[in-house]
């Protein structure tokens, strides 16, 4: 019980602290002087140090000791919250955004695997609803930092307002009662889970499912609130708006999916949700109005949802169930794509400017939808194989 408590407020703490960047990346932008490639990058060193931490955590979470190193995590995280709102300058910012990073790998590394353990017989209803609550710290961090920033204060204070609650769950994550290890049950050692996945043509189409899916919503996460402030010359306030209905409907589409995947095969939701994420993303172009960008925002919030936690899922499902090294190269591919496309959008925004930029969204959701088709196909011989 209390693993699930301390892992629905870690998730909504995670969201909360992700989206403050989005958020106040307009202002801080503007007070350092900052291109749109250059506050791009502050986002692609944070997730590229999550990637490599992402890595690391994986490859050694399947033995004990998952408490100790859960907590540190957070403490990197409540530590890299305090250095980003004291940062004197653009330097100090990418170093504090590599030790945010840092906290985020551990983080991100342990608490899908965890809550899958501890639902075995249900991990894709699971995911969805604990990655929900990741939606709703979105809302909760967008309306804290919007507000902070509409009223006058500087981008810092919404960061420091934020040190105290990992610590908080920090303490939470300190108990021994912890899910059994699957490697130990299984006998197998990393290094032979590695090979084993590596051997199977599944994960890697998941793999490519989670760069282009992470991708698209690390790139909606990370650009919506500066596509209304740049494009339609709209206030903090309603650029956080923007996150928030993102957020908000985000975690309706996640509730909603583990529900739906008691009636609907997961890579049919996903095509579904794919086909209209792209349709809504690529209606950015013509938005000329502050709110047709909010309606298609929240659109794409509700359709983006299901990707991340139901190909974790999947993943659990047909290659190996509740494995924290599965989970960590799967999460790191969908790191990586956070890395990516935000990175790719600013890059392109400073060419094309930012309605331009988007349109790198829905191309990645048709590719996504191609690897769907793959992942289908592959599923059904598998299922054929014992009558064969």
């Amino acid at each position: 019980m209390r693993l699930m408590v301390a892992s629905v407020l870690g998730m909504i703490m995670f969201g909360a602290v992700q989206v403050i960047l989005p958020v106040s990346l307009d202002a801080l932008g503007s007070d350092l002087n900052l291109n749109f490639e250059q506050r791009g990058l502050l986002v692609a060193l944070r997730m590229g140090a999550l990637t490599l931490c992402l890595l690391a955590v994986g490859y050694f979470g399947e033995r004990s000791g998952k408490r100790h190193v859960l907590f540190w995590g957070l403490v990197v995280i409540g530590v890299s919250q305090a250095m980003i709102a004291r940062g004197a300058g653009y330097p100090q910012l990418q170093v504090a955004m590599i030790v945010a990073g840092l906290g985020f790998g551990v983080f991100e590394a342990l608490v899908n695997p965890i809550v899958a353990q501890l639902h075995p017989t249900n991990s894709a209803r699971a995911l969805n609803i604990i990655n929900g609550l990741f939606s709703v710290g979105l809302v909760a961090g967008a309306l804290a930092a919007g507000e902070l920033l509409q009223a006058g204060h500087s981008w810092r204070l919404g960061f420091g307002y934020w040190t105290l609650p990992p610590l908080i769950c920090a303490v939470l994550y300190m108990t021994r009662r912890y899910p059994p290890l699957p490697v130990q049950i299984e006998g197998h050692t990393q290094v032979e889970e590695i090979r084993r996945f590596a051997r199977t043509p599944l994960f890697w189409v998941l793999v490519g499912c989670m760069v282009l899916g992470g991708g698209c919503e690390g790139g909606l996460t990370s650009w919506s609130p500066n596509f209304v402030a740049e494009e339609l010359g709209a206030s903090a306030r309603a650029g956080a708006w923007t996150t928030i209905l993102y957020g908000g409907f985000m975690a309706v589409g996640r509730f909603a999916a583990g529900s739906l995947l008691a009636r609907i095969r997961p890579a049919t939701l996903m095509a579904g949700s794919a086909l209209l994420c792209a349709l809504a993303t690529g209606a950015l172009a013509f938005a000329h109005t502050l709110w047709s960008a909010y309606v298609l925002f929240a659109l794409g919030g509700l359709f983006v949802a299901c990707f991340w936690p139901t190909l974790l899922s999947m993943g659990s499902d047909h290659i190996s169930c509740g494995s924290t090294t599965l989970f960590a190269l799967l999460g790191a591919a969908g790191v990586a794509g956070c890395t990516l496309v935000p990175w790719a959008i600013g890059a392109l925004g400073d060419i094309f400017g930012l309605r331009g930029a988007v349109m790198v969204l829905p191309a990645a959701l048709i590719g996504l939808i191609v690897l769907l088709f793959v992942a289908t196909r592959m599923l059904k011989h598998e299922h054929q194989a014992p009558a064969g």
